[in-house]
């Protein structure tokens, strides 16, 4: 028995005709790309030794981290004044920033890449919420290890091997890593605010043309 090609679906022949489907709701990986380097990004920064460089001074390390502070601190850090309480802490409130950005970061990946239809999660992640998060938080690191840099050059002055010793602190890695942590988060940020999200009616559109069983193949 054959199938005339008269009974075909009406909604298969209108997609084959052309007609333009409801736009896919949510789920973007345009956004989460810029995420993902997000969360590297700061994951490396935190297990990378070396924050701050001491070009001169007292203090034996040359590269300073948060994992020099973090635990157990080396005695001879304090006695060569490479730190003092002060920095310590800074040192300790920068790491618990970078925690805090790449949960935001992880938050806002996994948004971006599952596209909940949670009303709240779907203002969260249509306006970048935890996006916007982590931006403010490696911008908060950056200022913290500005802080602490001029906190060492400050302790390194006060306690020169020699009179005319010049010294200076500069950024080492994990700062710029943290700064380009930062502008990925400002980019996803970006695509999720430009983006143009389906309506309601759209999306009950696309919901009941995914219900939509295609008729079987053509068979004599």
């Amino acid at each position: 028995m054959y199938t005339p090609a008269s009974t075909a679906a009406p909604g298969a022949r209108r997609r084959r005709a052309g007609t333009a489907l409801p736009k896919q709701p949510e789920r973007s990986l345009v956004s989460a790309l810029p995420g993902a380097l997000s969360i590297t990004a700061l994951c490396t920064a935190l297990a990378e030794p070396a924050w701050l460089l001491i070009h001169g001074g007292t203090c034996h390390k040359q590269e300073l981290g948060v994992s020099d502070v973090l635990g157990y601190i080396d005695p001879k850090l304090l006695d060569d004044y490479c730190v003092n309480p002060q920095t310590v802490l800074l040192l300790r409130v920068i790491a618990a920033f970078c925690f805090l950005g790449i949960l935001c970061s992880l938050t806002a990946f996994l948004l971006d890449v599952f596209g909940p239809k949670h009303p709240a999660l779907k203002i969260t992640r249509r306006y970048a919420f935890a996006h916007i998060l982590t931006v403010l938080q490696c911008a908060t690191v950056i200022g913290f290890c500005y802080w602490a840099s001029e906190l060492i050059l400050s302790l390194q002055q006060q306690h020169k091997k020699f009179h005319g010793s010049l010294i200076y602190v500069t950024f080492a890695i994990s700062f710029y890593l943290v700064a380009g942590a930062g502008g990925a988060s400002i980019l996803a940020t970006a695509a999720n605010l430009l983006r143009h999200y389906p309506s309601e009616e759209e999306e009950q559109a696309l919901e009941l043309l995914n219900q939509f069983q295609p008729p079987p193949a053509y068979t004599p």
